[in-house]
């Protein structure tokens, strides 16, 4: 039989006919060396399987059991007077018996195989340009929308028994979706700093040396280099905020949509300063700002203006705030 054939019926993907043919084929002495050969190639230890104790005792007494015939080829050999008697003369029931007896050995293996495969899932890492938003759908069916100048990684595939795990540099907001099974959703940021969540919506905000997370629905657990006493529960409408420098962290309430405004391609200041503006337009434009008068530099501004593009910015900001806006390709001079 073909090999093909096998692999395909251990991936539950054969028609009725074909799944057939294959148990009639497992019963004679040949199936079964096929099969030997495929056990030879795939199967690992059960005890890296994640089963609770009575399912890893099962397993591992059906995987001594294929080991113990590895080393006793005869053991698992069908003899030519068997194999060459017609099915029906064992009798139905002994018959449904075989074959419920290979089907479950397979689903054994199959199991295996598959387990095998997934934790062998391909990392994605994906970035976005200066200027640039996008839109992402996990695995889980959560939601991430990235800004401009942004890096996500994550796992093609997520495991059921283990978390949710994304990790980001730049900024990006989460749109997390509960599962039914109560499992937890974990966005690594730098600094050894955590995002522990259930079902949510937030923005991550995490450049060089400071890190803003705000929560707009759900709740939330920050955590500092995994310690049990450095974390902070968040309710709607505060910001985390954490200073990478001097290790400082601590949390207030702020206006959350504000915060998460670039989604909806615009900018919402609320007594934010033009230094402050300067490093937004450096972190996720890419544009070299320079404010000439340092008095100028911690002007605090309040309004909302058109984020669509760099220029529209610029334009805004220059039309809503009375500034005088020099551009020459990506080096910005504000006066």
């Amino acid at each position: 039989m073909d090999t093909p054939l096998l692999q395909k019926y251990l991936r539950n993907e054969c028609t009725p006919d074909e799944a057939r043919a294959v148990l009639l084929y497992l019963a004679t002495a040949d199936g079964q060396q096929q099969l030997q050969q495929l056990l030879d190639a795939d199967l690992t230890e059960p005890t890296e399987l994640p089963l609770d104790a009575t399912e890893r005792l099962d397993a591992q007494r059906l995987f001594n059991r294929i080991q113990s015939g590895k080393k006793n080829p005869s053991d698992l050999q069908v003899t030519e007077a068997r194999t060459n008697r017609p099915i029906r003369r064992i009798g139905q029931r002994w018959g449904w018996l075989a074959a419920a007896a290979i089907s479950a050995v397979l689903l054994a293996v199959g199991s295996l195989l598959f387990y095998q495969r997934s934790i062998v899932s391909e990392p994605i890492s994906l970035h976005t340009g200066f200027g640039q938003t996008r839109r992402i759908v996990l695995p889980d069916q959560s939601v991430v929308t990235m800004n401009g100048n942004t890096t996500i990684r994550y796992m093609q595939e997520w495991q059921t028994e283990t978390p949710r795990e994304v990790w980001v540099e730049g900024e990006a907001f989460f749109e997390v979706v509960h599962t039914q099974n109560h499992q937890r959703f974990q966005v690594h940021l730098p600094g050894q700093m955590n995002v522990e969540v259930l079902g949510t919506r937030f923005n991550v905000y995490t450049r060089k040396s400071k890190t803003k997370v705000v929560l707009n629905e759900g709740h939330i657990q920050m955590r500092v280099a995994n310690s049990p006493t450095n974390h902070l529960d968040m309710k709607p409408g505060e910001m985390f905020y954490a200073d990478t420098q001097t290790n400082a962290f601590y949390k207030k309430t702020v206006n959350a949509v504000a915060h998460s405004s670039w989604r909806m391609n615009k900018l919402i200041f609320e007594g934010t300063t033009l230094a402050e503006i300067a490093q937004l337009l450096k972190e996720t434009y890419g544009l070299d700002v320079e404010i000439r008068d340092r008095e100028l530099q911690q002007q605090k501004i309040s309004g909302t203006i058109p984020g669509k593009d760099a220029d529209t910015i610029l334009k805004g900001l220059s039309g809503l705030f009375d500034l005088k806006i020099t551009r020459k390709a990506n080096h910005i001079v504000i006066e």
